[in-house]
Parts: structure tokens; sequence; C-alpha cells
């Protein structure tokens, strides 16, 4: 099992969730100056809900490191260690996010650990439908849109945007754990769609 965590770089990813998380708290007044298209602001959003994409980003590339033909004919169970990776990252941010929850007293850290989970869910489900090189690609993209046309009239967000939403919120809370199971599944248990539609080679 060592081969594949130096082949993934478990030890780095994990290095940049750690310390992003622990970014958090004392990044949580700071926002970026991206502007709001329909609720006619320019506020920006808070750094915290956007900073976990940086960490999810990185474990995408992280397991596009080794090509998908080498991990589905290897003899060693190595969807297993896909799902292990994937289930201790979001163990570990939620973790991390509930215990500067309870010592700062505040929920951004709560939110953070919760959007890295939605985000890490989209970005496989992506790379699932079109292929490993737009995962971490629509990470990036995610709280963008949602900073300019994730909020309505006087700055709330929309239901979909579940990333701006507050830390006690349910339905965000819900999406990104829906959003986690579904790209675990997808990567761990299913064939990449891209590759399934083509041809085989002679």
């Amino acid at each position: 099992m060592n081969w594949w965590h130096r082949a993934h770089a478990t030890p780095l990813t994990a290095a940049v969730l750690i310390a992003t998380m622990l970014l958090v708290p004392l990044l949580g007044g700071s926002a970026l100056p991206i502007p709001s298209l329909l609720a006619g602001m320019s506020a920006g959003i808070p750094v915290a809900l956007v900073l976990p994409a940086i960490p999810a980003a990185l474990t995408l590339h992280a397991l596009n490191r080794v090509p998908r033909l080498y991990d589905t004919a290897a003899v060693r169970p190595v969807a297993r260690y896909q799902a292990g990776m994937l289930a201790a990252a979001a163990l570990l941010a939620t973790t991390m996010g509930l215990g500067a929850t309870y010592a700062a007293d505040s929920s951004m850290s709560l939110a953070a650990a919760r959007n890295f989970l939605g985000y890490l869910g989209t970005g496989l489900i992506v790379q699932y439908l079109a292929g490993h090189m737009y995962g971490p690609l629509t990470v990036a993209l995610v709280p963008v849109l949602c900073a300019l046309i994730g909020l309505g009239p006087g700055g709330r967000p929309f239901p979909w945007t579940w990333p701006l939403h507050e830390a006690t919120s349910p339905l965000a809370a819900a999406t990104s754990l829906l959003l986690l199971a579904a790209g675990i599944a997808a990567t761990t248990l299913l064939a990449p769609q891209r590759d399934a539609s083509r041809p085989a080679a002679a």
C-alpha cells in the first residue's frame, strides 16, 4: 500500500488540507472581490469559502497522477485505496472544521469543511463524466460561478448555491454529502463514461 500512497502523493495532499483548514480561522474576515452580477453588489465572498477548492483540486490531481488503466489492471484492491483516501480526507476536514469551530467559536471553519466535501464530490463526478483533466478545473470554477451568479437581490444565496450558504444550512450540508458520496461511488465502483464510450483497441 505504501507504493500507492507515494504514487498518489497522499502525504502532500493531507498536509495541504491541514494547512488550509488551519488558515481558515485566520482569514475568516477576508473576502475575494468577485462582483455579483445578479445581486447588484461587489462585496465579494469570504476567502474561507473559496480556500477549500485548493486541497480539493490537489486531491483530484493526486488521484489522477497514475493512469486509470494501471489502477484498473492492478491486482491490489485499488478501488478500496481510493475510497479510503477520499473518506480519510473528508473525515480529516470535518474533524478539523468541528474542532476549529469549537475552539474559535466561529462557524466559518465548519462551512469550509463542508465546501471541501462538496468541491471534491463535484470534481469526482465531472471526472467520471468528462475525463480526469476537467475535475480540478471544475473545482476552481465552482466558487467563482457561485459568486458571479449565485447571489440574488439583497445578497442572499440561491438554494442551489450551496458553497455560499451559512455553516448551519442543512440544505448545503446535505448537498455536499450527496455530491461526495456520488463522486466516491463513481470513482471506485463505475467505469468512466469517457473510457466506456471509446472503442476497444485492436
